[in-house]
This record gives C-alpha cells, sequence and structure tokens, in this order.
C-alpha cells in the first residue's frame, strides 16, 4: 500500500503545544485580576460612586428634543397617517410643499 504526503497527517506531539505561546492569556489573568479589585472597593469610594449616579439620575431628561430646525420643518411637511410617517405617493397624500420654502434661514441653538 503506497501512500502519498497528501494521505498523511502530521500531528504534533504534547512536547509541542506547551512552547506555543498563547498571546491572549496575558490578558485573560489581567482581566480577572481587574475584576477583583472592582469588587473590593472601599466603603467611601463605592458612597462616592452611588452619590454620583443619583446625581446623574436625577438631572436625566426624558423631554424629547429636537436639536435641529431643518429636521422638524421636514418632519412637519412630511405626511401621517395616524400620527405615523407615511410613504409619499404621486398619486396619494398631497403634500402642501408652500411651508418648506417659508423657512429661509435656519436658526441653530
Amino acid at each position: 500500500v503506497s501512500s502519498s504526503s497528501l494521505d498523511v497527517g502530521v500531528v504534533p506531539d504534547g512536547s509541542t503545544l506547551t512552547d506555543i505561546s498563547n498571546p491572549y492569556s496575558r490578558s485573560v489573568s489581567n482581566g480577572m485580576e481587574s475584576a477583583n479589585q472592582t469588587v473590593q472597593l472601599s466603603a467611601v469610594d463605592r458612597e462616592a460612586r452611588v452619590l454620583r449616579y443619583r446625581e446623574k439620575r436625577k438631572n436625566r431628561k426624558f423631554e424629547k428634543t429636537i436639536r435641529y430646525a431643518s429636521r422638524k420643518a421636514y418632519a412637519e411637511t412630511r405626511p401621517r397617517i395616524k400620527g405615523r410617517f407615511a410613504k409619499r405617493t404621486d398619486s396619494g397624500v398631497k403634500v402642501d410643499r408652500s411651508s418648506i420654502y417659508g423657512f429661509g434661514v435656519v436658526p441653530s441653538f
């Protein structure tokens, strides 16, 4: 029985696997150490972080703000069905485009 070099696979022995260095092994161990460090915060540190979180939570804004007047102008001219934007069709909804040209200079806030 003849065998070519393609038929025979080369399997490394166990000793060569230990010689291969893993570039991710160091980052994994550092990640575990840093995770343990964040758990062991002092009481003062933890209290300061909790207070900062509560202050930031109080200042959250849930109102919808329009940052650009041009976006607002475009949204006002788009056709809506039940309050949602709808696709424009030539034969369907006719939009009054004269209001678009009324905005000359767009103010920035």
